[in-house]
């Protein structure tokens, strides 16, 4: 196993990562945002934020307290968008219509959360304990269940529903 924290290479590590991942944030949200159209306006802000970002230690502490998970909400993120892309029909008005296994998949991903909730760590001094997170993860999918179920044209067992 490779660690970062011996080398000669070590001390420019520690920078790079807080520059790639602020980078990648920004510019990411200002191409989904179109507010400037194009991507050399977009990428010289991001860098440019992204530098500034790495004056401030605390931030980049921060950063490294929070970045495990961050990755794991860009990693659900990812699996819900890739599971909503692979699930949803499209009509031909090109809108997209909620499916069951859309609703099964979600079920799934939560009864998997339940599992695993209390093991994962929180960082210290974190104001959010892991019976709040269980929480606000229950009325999200509180919440994806009747949204998805309100879309449904038809349920898995058959009967069509009014609208």
């Amino acid at each position: 196993m490779v660690f970062f924290s011996s080398g000669m290479l070590s001390g420019y590590i520690y920078y790079i990562i807080p520059l790639i991942f602020t980078f990648a944030l920004v510019f990411g949200v200002l191409s989904i945002s179109k507010i400037f159209d194009k991507k050399e306006v977009n990428g010289l802000i991001a860098i440019s934020m992204a530098l500034f970002s790495l004056i401030s230690e605390a931030y980049v502490a921060l950063l490294y307290s929070w970045l495990p998970y961050l990755c794991i909400l860009f990693i659900v993120l990812f699996v819900f968008v890739l599971l909503k892309n692979l699930l949803l029909e499209k009509n031909n008005q090109n809108k997209s219509a909620a499916t069951w296994e859309m609703l099964i998949a979600i079920g799934i991903l939560f009864l998997v959360f339940m599992t695993v909730y209390q093991s994962i760590p929180l960082p210290s001094g974190s104001m959010i304990s892991s019976d709040d997170i269980l929480l606000i993860t229950g009325l999200v999918f509180v919440v994806l269940i009747l949204s998805v179920g309100s879309k449904l044209k038809e349920w898995p067992g058959g009967a069509a529903t009014t609208s």
